[in-house]
């Protein structure tokens, strides 16, 4: 049996890229075959507001507190969100997350585009500060 080259790449060639929500970034390491494997990060005091897919994500935390559902998850923590699940995601103090999007099992739905952008931007999520008290 003869070996071949396997394809690879190193993070550190990845650009961040924007997502539809503010502050929130994906360094898209791979998307082919309905799979999609992702670092994302959100910037302080940002989430997403509450959503679902028709296919299947893992997200493992490496940094940060991530609160989704009001549920806190810290680093080290995998999360699986089924197809079809509603979910939220607040980061207060930033973080980063693997995230792994899959064909979900019953739908057979995959991702069609890791940032979200296809659904146009999402509308900010940042406390705006009162005129009045600054």
């Amino acid at each position: 049996m003869q070996t071949q080259p396997l394809t690879a790449v190193n993070i550190k060639d990845v650009a961040w890229q924007e997502t539809r929500f503010e502050d929130v970034y994906i360094r898209l390491l791979s998307f082919r075959d309905g799979v999609v494997f992702e670092i994302q990060r959100f910037d302080g005091e940002n989430g997403t507001f509450p959503h679902q897919h028709d296919f299947r994500q893992l997200r493992y935390i490496l940094e940060g507190e991530f609160q989704v559902n009001g549920v806190p998850y810290g680093p080290g923590t995998l999360i699986d969100f089924p197809e079809k699940q509603p979910y939220e995601v607040s980061v207060p103090n930033g973080g980063q997350w693997i995230v792994v999007q899959l064909p979900g099992a019953t739908t057979g739905v995959a991702p069609t585009d890791p940032t979200g952008l296809e659904y146009g931007k999402a509308p900010s999520r940042r406390k705006r500060r009162d005129p009045e008290s600054a």
